[in-house]
Parts: C-alpha cells; sequence; structure tokens
C-alpha cells in the first residue's frame, strides 16, 4: 500500500482495464463520466505536481514557516462542520482557511500566483470569467447546494488537497471499493505508519505554503470530517494543535451522511444503495464519532472541544463564545460583530436538503443498535425524532 501520483493512476487503470468489478456495473453515465472526468483529474494533478516541484526552485523558503496552534474542526458529516467552520473563518484577524479553488488547482504557491495574475487580468477585462465561473456553478452545483454550499471561491475544507498522493475517501464515489480508499476511512488504524508519515508530511508543506502566500502571521482554520480518522496523527504533525469535533444525533446525521454520497455516487454512475458499500458509509459513520473521542480523551483542555449541532444551531453566538473561552482564545471586537449578526441570520435558515432514512435501509432501531454507544458517550437522547435534538452537553 504505498499512496502517491502513481496510484492515482492505478485508480483510473482499474477503472477501465482491471479487475471488472460485477459490484460497479457499466452504467451509460458512468463510462461518459469516466471518459470526461478521468483525463480532466489526470491533467489537473500533471499540473498540480508540476507547480509543487516549481515551489522548490522558487519559493524554497516556504519550508521555513512556522505552523501555530492550527485548529481543526472535525466530526461525522452533517453534523454541522461546515457551519462551525465558516462561523470561526469571520475572525479574519486571526484565522485563514483554503479556497476550493487553492485546494483543486492550486496547492503550490507558484499555481496561486500564476491564476491570481490570471484573475486580475480577468477584473481588469471586466470579469467575463468570473461571471462565466459562476454561470457554471449555478447551473452544475445547484443540487449539491441544497446539501453543501459550495463554490471555487468559497473557504471550503481541505481534504482535496491530498488527491496528488490519492489520500482521501471522497475518490471513493469515482472508484469505489479500492482497498486503499477503504483504509483512508480509517486512517490512523488501517494505514501503515510509513505511508500516514508520508501523507501528513505532504500535507504540513501544503499548509506551509499557504501561510507563506497569505501570511506566516496567521493561524490555519482547517474544516474537514475526513480528518477524524486522522486526530491522532494531526497530533503527531502538528504538536500545538487544538481540535473541535462536532456531533450530531446518529438518527440525523447517518442518513443526512448516506443522502449527500448516495447524490455523489449518483453523479458518476456509482450505486451507492448497494449493501457492501451502504455497510462501508455505516462503518466509517462509527469511526468518524468514536476515534476523535478516543484520541482526544488525554489532550489537556485548552487543546480539545465538542460542540453539539443543536448547541450550535439554536445558540450559535453562545456556543461559539463557549468554545472559544474552552480553547483559550481571545475574541475582538469584530468577530464578536460579525458573530451577532450571523446569529440573527440563522434564525431564519431552512434546510433545503430532505430525505428519507428508509432508502439506506436505515430504521430509528437499527441506528439506536449500531450507535448505541454514540448516543451515551455524546450525551444525546436515544429517543429523539430525527431534526428535534435537545441541548446536551458534549462528553469530554
Amino acid at each position: 500500500m504505498r499512496f502517491g501520483p502513481v496510484l492515482l493512476l492505478r485508480f483510473v487503470w482499474r477503472a477501465f482495464f482491471g479487475r471488472g468489478d460485477r459490484r460497479v456495473p457499466w452504467t451509460a453515465r458512468r463510462v461518459v463520466v469516466l471518459l470526461v472526468f478521468s483525463p480532466l483529474l489526470l491533467l489537473i494533478q500533471t499540473l498540480v505536481w508540476i507547480g509543487l516541484l516549481l515551489d522548490e526552485l522558487l519559493f524554497p523558503g516556504y519550508r521555513k514557516v512556522g505552523i501555530k496552534e492550527p485548529i481543526f474542526v472535525v466530526g461525522i458529516p452533517r453534523s454541522g462542520t461546515t457551519l462551525l467552520h465558516r462561523l470561526l473563518a469571520l475572525d479574519t484577524d486571526r484565522f485563514i482557511s483554503f479556497r476550493l479553488w487553492e485546494v483543486i488547482l492550486a496547492p503550490s504557491i507558484t499555481g496561486r500566483y500564476f491564476l491570481t495574475w490570471v484573475g486580475r487580468v480577468d477584473r481588469a477585462l471586466g470579469g467575463p470569467g468570473r461571471r462565466l465561473i459562476g454561470a457554471i456553478e449555478k447551473r452544475l452545483l445547484r443540487d449539491v447546494n441544497k446539501m453543501h454550499k459550495i463554490g471555487l471561491f468559497e473557504t471550503e475544507e481541505d481534504y482535496l488537497i491530498l488527491t496528488p498522493y490519492a489520500a482521501h475517501a471522497l475518490l471513493l464515489a469515482p472508484f469505489p471499493y479500492e482497498p486503499e480508499l477503504e483504509a483512508v476511512m480509517r486512517f490512523d488504524d488501517a494505514v501503515p505508519e510509513a505511508e500516514r508519515a508520508r501523507i501528513m508530511a505532504f500535507y504540513k508543506r501544503c499548509v506551509q505554503r499557504h501561510l507563506y502566500f497569505h501570511g506566516p502571521d496567521k493561524q490555519l482554520l482547517s474544516k474537514n470530517p475526513g480528518f477524524s480518522a486522522m486526530v491522532a496523527s494531526l497530533d503527531t504533525t502538528f504538536p500545538d494543535c487544538k481540535v473541535v469535533c462536532c456531533a450530531r444525533t446518529p438518527h440525523d446525521a447517518v442518513p443526512s451522511f448516506c443522502s449527500l454520497m448516495s447524490y455523489f455516487c449518483g453523479v458518476v454512475g456509482v450505486d451507492a444503495g448497494q449493501e457492501q458499500f451502504r455497510a462501508l458509509m455505516l462503518d466509517a459513520c462509527g469511526y468518524f464519532y468514536r476515534h476523535p473521542q478516543d484520541c482526544l480523551a488525554g489532550w489537556p483542555a485548552n487543546r480539545r472541544a465538542f460542540v453539539l449541532y443543536d448547541a450550535l444551531t439554536s445558540d450559535l453566538r453562545g456556543t461559539v463564545t463557549a468554545l472559544y473561552a474552552a480553547l483559550g482564545l481571545d475574541m475582538n471586537p469584530a468577530f464578536a460583530e460579525a458573530l451577532a449578526e450571523e446569529a440573527a441570520r440563522a434564525r431564519t435558515y431552512k434546510s433545503r436538503h430532505s430525505y428519507d432514512p428508509a432508502d439506506f435501509g436505515l430504521t430509528r432501531e437499527n441506528i439506536r443498535e449500531k450507535y448505541g454507544d454514540v448516543f451515551l458517550s455524546y450525551g444525546i437522547p436515544e429517543d429523539l425524532s430525527a431534526g428535534e435534538e435537545v441541548r446536551a452537553e458534549a462528553a469530554s
């Protein structure tokens, strides 16, 4: 098991010419998507690697950039990680996060300078390129934005920055049942130590590049549900990091996550409703709930925190204020004001994401049976209806 660009090539090769896995039938949609997606993916990754190599020649000083007390927001997907991340990102005097275009197209300093120059040219011409991108996003991302607002220029999780190493589980959508990707979903326990070290060293260099470009005085704010499987590795790589773990009742989070994965898989022509794939997702949910708690139990109190979804959505301002106090962070007046405005706006927010747990073979009883310890450890009552969480203190 060796992660890197060669593994990504193997995924593409296996998809077209490999094992002929009968669990992934060749539908017309899958053929068309792979014929378009695979060359585009490999082209982008080739350009990414060229940029990363040029950085070593043009900007070698990035390796000297220190990374001070980065904050990582983790937790099972659909548990409020995006909401919390985008709230904390309003503290622009303190934090810097990745934007989607930086993650996908320009993890390198060289690539960022080039695309920043392209953006300046576009603005000088009146912004035709930006308008075109906006129109394409509006058309292609209409459905996914009901579940998770996304856009090239939005603050986003940086999980995809591991694509050059083929080391993130979102690749399971186009390349399902790949054993290396299944291992990534239990990263700290299933990926060999040497490979974990290589992947985390790459990620650390990407963070150093990010701070080099935006300012080494900034504090990294990263949100990645996938990092729930990597908490121990984050501790090894960033010994002074702080981790915030979000949690939501399994009655809501688990089917919502399955719905999101079903959508992404459906886009690329993969049936996420198959029993084996669904079992993989449900096991990942359990690991994402339990692993952060296991890892964080022995951490100093000012380096770890737990945030329940209902506490965040019912008292946004109070929850974030308490989080700052728990992590030993000072809240400046500008951020306090921005937080108050977001709290007022959040009172009128209505999610457009709808799903039926039965579509994924889920019932209240089997969720209770599979995640009974999760309800107990996070202090979430088991008998609540979906969408009716009560506020509870998270376990520490």
